[in-house]
């Protein structure tokens, strides 16, 4: 029996990196319990297929190859548009109307490829996250980029935003005494203030402000505030209804250092940012989901949170 009764969310989830996938190339990818085919074509967009061949079956990521914006199956030659539609078979006169692969909606922003998934094949209700700074003068050129696969489920890590006390039993910060939460159509908007010991530069104490933003609950980002300024970008998406992909991005305001000054200091600093997120694997991979949690006066939002979470979610009446 699953740990999570919810089953697995709508949304727009992280696929890849944008840096990992140049023009003309190929990757197989395994999210949302099914496996995926990613490429970019020549004028430089990028796509999300499912990865079989309407055909018979073959893999399109495994030996498909690109053609201006279309990807050629390996097995009979069949080429397909990033829509999925079937634009050629070299050996036939017709084209069978069925002959579509199907293609999950993308989109591209922040040096981040996206996925929409749904599981009725419904259309996207709200865009994917924006950042203003990745790219921008002045702050480092690409995300220091970190990866996990953690048995877990997108809404327990979400979840985390607004779990308030667990700050300092698990990541040994001082308790946030600076704190607020709003829900917001399909957002959550959420700041906190405290205090941490930076354990990659030597412990050395740091007030930090974190402004987050999580659109559904594929994915958050994170304007963070202490010795450096920096962007964070995480992506939690499933794999199948046990697991998920963590994608951990961050980039750095330069500040007047120089780049040498800069590679060093942003390298430990995203260290630490790291280290922080590894803590709450042993509790995510162990713990059970209580659908009615004991909650008590210092808790954070979670009824409230849980209630909005609700939305992104297919139910059968």
């Amino acid at each position: 029996m699953s740990r999570f009764s919810f089953g697995m969310p709508f949304g727009w989830f992280v696929v890849a990196w944008s840096a990992e996938l140049p023009p003309g190339a190929v990757a197989k990818r395994n999210f949302f319990d099914r496996e995926l085919v990613l490429f970019r074509g020549e004028t430089g967009e990028a796509h999300v297929l499912g990865a079989y061949c309407p055909h018979l079956g073959a893999h399109l990521g495994v030996g498909g190859t690109v053609e201006g914006d279309s990807l050629r199956c390996p097995f009979h030659g069949w080429r397909f548009s990033g829509q999925g539609d079937c634009l050629e078979i070299p050996y036939a006169k017709r084209i069978p109307p069925n002959a579509k692969a199907n293609a999950l909606p993308s989109a591209e922003s922040g040096g981040v490829i996206w996925a929409w998934h749904h599981p009725d094949g419904a259309a996207p209700s709200f865009d994917p996250p924006e950042v203003a700074e990745f790219g921008a003068e002045g702050w480092t050129a690409d995300w220091t980029k970190y990866e996990w696969t953690v048995a877990t489920h997108p809404q327990e890590v979400t979840e985390n935003s607004v779990d308030w006390p667990h700050f300092h039993e698990v990541h040994l910060m001082s308790p946030p005494p600076e704190r607020k939460v709003e829900f917001k159509g399909h957002e959550i908007l959420w700041e906190a203030a405290t205090k941490k010991n930076v354990t990659t530069l030597d412990g050395a104490e740091d007030e930090i402000r974190v402004i987050g933003r999580n659109p559904g609950l594929g994915c958050s980002y994170v304007r963070y505030t202490g010795m450096g300024e920096s962007v964070i970008v995480m992506g939690m998406t499933p794999i199948d209804s046990e697991s998920i992909r963590m994608f951990f991005g961050v980039i750095g305001n330069k500040a007047g250092r120089t780049d040498e000054e800069m590679a060093a200091f942003h390298q430990s600093y995203a260290d630490d940012m790291a280290v922080a997120v590894q803590q709450d694997f042993p509790i995510w991979e162990n713990k059970i989901y209580r659908a009615q949690p004991k909650l008590c006066d210092g808790d954070g939002p979670v009824g409230d949170f849980r209630r909005w979470a609700t939305q992104f979610y297919v139910t059968t009446e």
